[in-house]
């Protein structure tokens, strides 16, 4: 058995963090850092390839089809996160 406060628990986590806004964490986050600039780097490259307009609209339709897999990817998994800790709060606060 848990001898601690789970909403005791998320507060402190929350605490921690020192700003409540998406943009000022993602500018400490050095991940997101790094893959911004090799996103600016590989995006440049890319503009500078002798390409024809048919081929830059195929790999353009390409990133973008990855992105949204990736999007509707991280949507399901935010989701279940979220299933599966209101189930544990439930269960913790014994609310059956």
């Amino acid at each position: 058995m848990m001898n601690m406060n789970i909403f005791q628990l998320f507060f402190n986590y929350l605490e921690e963090r020192p700003y409540n806004n998406v943009y000022q964490n993602m500018k400490q986050d050095s991940d997101y850092l790094e893959a911004t600039t090799k996103e600016t780097k590989l995006s440049q490259q890319f503009k500078e390839l002798d390409l024809s307009d048919e081929q830059r609209r195929i790999i353009m339709q390409w990133t973008d089809a990855i992105q949204a897999q990736e999007s509707a990817y991280t949507a399901v998994v935010f989701r279940m996160g979220m299933q599966l800790c209101f189930s544990l709060l439930v269960q913790l606060a014994d609310l059956k």
